[in-house]
């Protein structure tokens, strides 16, 4: 498929099936349509009689147009439009991690999304969130607690810098140096501190608070989330759909799962495709 937008074209693959179709919505580092959780999407879901939709996201892979990445209105009306686009009667949102916030937005600007099905949908912000994701990270990659303290405090620092940002060499200095370190990889910061657009970007993307969105969702929700993930905190996230939406939303806890709903053999969790096909099914 290829949806004309407003000066640019976003590229998608449609396996049609039944009167229900997904539009799946991706998570942070995963911009195109090749992640193997799109792939085992249209295996899963179009036999079971339900279409699914796959799309480079803007500015990627075979899709035109500059890069929407952590601009999360943008996505939100890239996913609206390739939902219009599907010849469906009842057509819903599939988003992992970054997609989880997604969904949502999109849901509570338009009533033509018909119910969210959100993997790793995170309840506090990108900020709180690479706070979790950068410890884990090093802590599965073998660091201690003395990497693991520097780590954090030069991102506390670049935060706080990032929000009042009056000169700093020190900080300069510390985050050129952070280049030569074997845990830099892990951190997910720039080597120099950001400029006045940069800065304004930054802000939008990690200070985005999708405690108030939640709770201006009315479709059915089915919420997914690994116990072993290694890049959302589970329980705040957990809370924050109960505070927003109460039992409104069914959410599910895999035992053993990561963040995309593997198991520690690489494979889906059995469980996540079960529930997945059944509650479509039934909406």
């Amino acid at each position: 498929m290829r949806i004309e937008r407003d000066g640019f074209e976003l590229a998608a693959s449609y396996s049609p099936a039944g009167e229900k179709a997904v539009v799946a919505l991706h998570g942070a580092g995963e911009g195109t349509r090749e992640s193997p959780l799109y792939t085992h999407l249209h295996e899963l879901l179009p036999p079971a009689g339900i279409g699914l939709v796959t799309f480079d996201r803007r500015g990627e892979g075979e899709s035109t147009g500059d890069a929407t990445r952590g601009r999360f209105d943008l996505q939100a009306d890239d996913a609206l439009a390739m939902l219009r686009a599907i010849d469906a009667e009842r057509v819903g949102l599939w988003g992992i991690s970054q997609g989880g916030w997604i969904g949502p937005i999109a849901a509570a600007a338009s009533d033509e999304v018909a119910f969210l099905v959100l993997v790793a949908s995170t309840g506090v912000t990108p900020s709180e969130q690479m706070m979790y994701a950068v410890e884990r990270q090093l802590r599965i990659a073998g660091y201690g607690d003395d990497v693991v303290a520097r780590a954090l405090e030069l991102r506390r620092r670049f935060e706080d810098h990032v929000h009042d940002p009056r000169p700093d060499d020190e900080l300069a200095a510390a985050l050129w140096a952070g280049l030569d370190e074997p845990w830099w990889g892990q951190v997910w910061l720039p080597p120099t501190l950001l400029d006045e657009e940069s800065r304004r970007l930054w802000i939008e993307e990690m200070d985005f608070d999708p405690r108030a969105v939640f709770a201006q969702v009315r479709v059915p929700t089915l919420c997914f989330y690994g116990a072993a993930d290694s890049w959302t905190p589970v329980e705040p996230s957990v809370e924050a759909w109960r505070a927003a939406r109460d039992e409104e939303v069914e959410i599910v806890v895999i035992p053993e799962a990561e963040h995309d709903l593997t198991l520690p053999d690489g494979s889906f969790a059995p469980e996540y495709d079960r529930k997945l096909v059944e509650w479509l099914r039934l909406i």
